[in-house]
């Protein structure tokens, strides 16, 4: 009796795919282009990274926690008090908005020219002039912004690198980045 169903049982075995290499599936969500940014310059290519594939995760993941973002001056004129409190929460929110509404569209980037750098032992400042693309759809909303940034990157203790201020200038009555944030960020 005792043999009969250990018989059994390994010709049920036998029978099903229990044992059979399955084909591996396609992982959970969209990792995208990161790389550890155990350096400054790593930090600015994760951004640019996440903006071309509208990663908010990795977006998020080269903030500072205790990020400071500075508005343009006519942004801040416009609405002060959107500005007042605007930290790594708000940014957050702004960019996962707008990731939502770009997602059916491509050709986003992030382009960078008139670059100047200062690098300490843990603080990189890079001050450049920016054009921005995000294709989103909403008329309400520029979706070519312009302007200058100033980007101060430090290095927290653990040795990474992280965008922990930032200040958005206007180039004369071109809408600058700022405006994409009021824009999704209300």
């Amino acid at each position: 009796m005792v043999r009969r169903c250990v018989l059994l049982s390994l010709l049920i075995f036998a029978a099903c795919d229990l044992f059979v290499p399955r084909m591996p599936e396609d992982p959970v969500g969209q990792a995208g282009t990161w790389n550890q940014p155990v350096a400054a310059d790593v930090v600015v290519e994760n951004l640019r990274a996440a903006i071309r594939e509208l990663n908010a995760a990795n977006y998020r993941r080269s903030l500072d926690a205790s990020l400071v973002f500075k508005p343009s001056a006519v942004a801040e004129a416009r609405d002060p008090s959107l500005w007042a409190s605007w930290g790594s929460a708000q940014e957050n929110s702004y960019f996962t908005t707008m990731v939502e509404a770009a997602r059916d569209q491509v050709g986003h980037g992030l382009r960078l020219e008139d670059v100047a750098t200062e690098l300490g032992d843990t603080r990189y400042v890079m001050d450049a002039q920016y054009v921005l693309i995000v294709l989103h759809g909403r008329e309400s909303i520029p979706d070519t912004l312009q302007g200058r940034l100033i980007w101060e990157i430090t290095q927290s203790r653990t040795g990474l690198w992280a965008l922990s201020r930032w200040t958005d200038q206007s180039i004369s009555s071109v809408p600058s980045w700022s405006d994409l944030k009021a824009g999704f960020g209300k």
